[in-house]
C-alpha cells in the first residue's frame, strides 16, 4: 500500500463541493494542499489560491473523468443528501457513485473517500452497541451509502 507523506505536494478533487460538508471542507484544506479542485453542478464562490472550481454532473461520467486529470485524491460528497424518490437517488447516489469510481480507476487516482453516512446500518436500537455488522439500511438513502461501501473496481 502507498502511504501519502507529503500533503502540500497532492492534488484533492472535493465532488459535492458546493455541498454543506464540501464547503467546510475546502476552507479547511485549501491550505494543506498543491490544489484543492472543488467539483459540482451547483455554482460556487470563485477559486481562491490553490483552488480550482470544475462543474461536474456526476451521472456524466466523461465529466467526471476530466476533472480527475491529474488528481492524487478524491474525496467523493456529491450526491442526494437525504432520503429522497428512487428516481432521484438511482441516478445521482447509485450510478453517480459507480461514476465516480470508475473514473478514479481510468484516471489512476490513488485513493478515494467515500462519505458514507450511519444510514447504511440504521435499522438497529439506538442502544444497541454496533461492531462490525451487516448493513441494514433504513431507507433509500442508506441503500445508497451501502452501493458506494461495497463497490470495488
Amino acid at each position: 500500500m502507498t502511504y501519502f507523506t507529503e500533503p502540500e505536494k497532492l492534488r484533492v478533487l472535493i465532488t459535492g463541493s458546493a455541498g454543506n460538508i464540501g464547503m467546510c471542507l475546502r476552507s479547511h484544506l485549501r491550505e494543506r494542499y498543491a490544489l484543492l479542485r472543488l467539483a459540482d453542478i451547483a455554482e460556487q464562490k470563485p477559486a481562491q489560491e490553490n483552488e480550482e472550481i470544475c462543474k461536474i454532473d456526476v451521472r456524466d461520467i466523461s465529466s467526471i473523468e476530466r476533472s480527475m486529470k491529474d488528481i492524487d485524491c478524491v474525496i467523493h460528497l456529491a450526491g442526494i443528501p437525504a432520503e429522497d424518490s428512487w428516481e432521484k437517488i438511482l441516478p445521482m447516489n447509485i450510478e453517480g457513485c459507480y461514476n465516480v469510481f470508475e473514473a478514479a480507476r481510468r484516471q489512476n487516482v490513488r485513493r478515494v473517500i467515500f462519505a458514507s453516512s450511519n444510514h447504511a446500518v440504521g435499522y438497529h436500537r439506538r442502544e444497541k452497541f454496533l461492531g462490525d455488522t451487516a448493513p441494514r439500511p433504513d431507507s433509500r438513502y442508506g441503500v445508497s451509502k451501502v452501493f458506494g461501501e461495497a463497490l470495488r473496481l
